[in-house]
């Protein structure tokens, strides 16, 4: 075998090894990461509009109001319509700090008709149409619903210029209790993470030193007790 055959060989086991160590690190990257990989696979179905991210998909609100133990909060518009109740509820409700904190307590939904709207995609309204016969909304625009984590109607509110703390006191069915923003999930390193679970493993393996045996002398004797 000439220098020439053994150097190219060498070359595709050394690629070999690199694709190799480049799997493993994807897997393991995913493991780490799962929560983030479905966080990031379910933006898809999330739109900004009037200053709040909302999911447009109800299959997704469920899995994330099962995971973090919410309630989901639909609202119902038609925005680009001349709807006095739609657009009361985009000027003065969703603008206020106390809707702000309904958004952070339970997973807003939005299903917004928007006729003519031509960069609304396919999936976008078939997400809608399947929240306004789920839960029969049809031309009554400017609700709002209150779901269980299984997505089952536990109650609903038609917008009627009231404040908002009222608004969303009816739709809690008695008083709204805020609860603090659902935490993100952020993106780990697999190296550092089993770095980690390998220390406390060994911690808790070894467990805590026990105290030495006390010496005592007398005499200029050592007793050792």
């Amino acid at each position: 075998m000439g220098a020439k055959d053994s150097f190219r060989i060498l070359v595709g086991k050394l690629i070999k090894f690199a694709l190799l160590i480049a799997v493993l690190y994807g897997i393991g990257w995913c493991y780490f990461n799962w929560e983030y990989v479905r966080e990031r696979f379910g933006a898809k179905y999330e739109i900004e509009r009037y200053g709040v991210v909302w999911s447009t998909n109800l299959n997704t609100a469920k899995r994330l109001a099962e995971k973090h133990d919410r309630k989901i909060m639909v609202v119902y518009l038609h925005s680009n319509a001349k709807n006095e109740t739609c657009d009361y509820l985009i000027d003065r409700v969703f603008t206020t700090s106390q809707f702000r904190q309904a958004v952070d307590t339970y997973i807003p939904v939005l299903a917004d008709v928007r006729e003519g709207d031509a960069e609304e995609s396919v999936r976008a309204k078939t997400n809608r149409d399947e929240i306004v016969n789920a839960y029969d909304l049809r031309n009554q625009y400017g609700q709002l619903l209150l779901l269980d984590r299984e997505g089952k109607e536990i109650g609903r509110v038609r917008y009627a210029k009231e404040p908002s703390y009222e608004l969303l006191n009816k739709l809690a069915g008695g008083k709204f209790e805020p609860l603090p923003p659902i935490s993100k999930p952020d993106v780990k390193d697999p190296f550092t993470e089993s770095k980690e679970k390998a220390k406390n493993l060994t911690k808790s393996v070894s467990g805590p030193k026990e105290d030495a045996p006390k010496v005592e002398e007398r005499y200029g004797i050592t007793t050792g007790l």
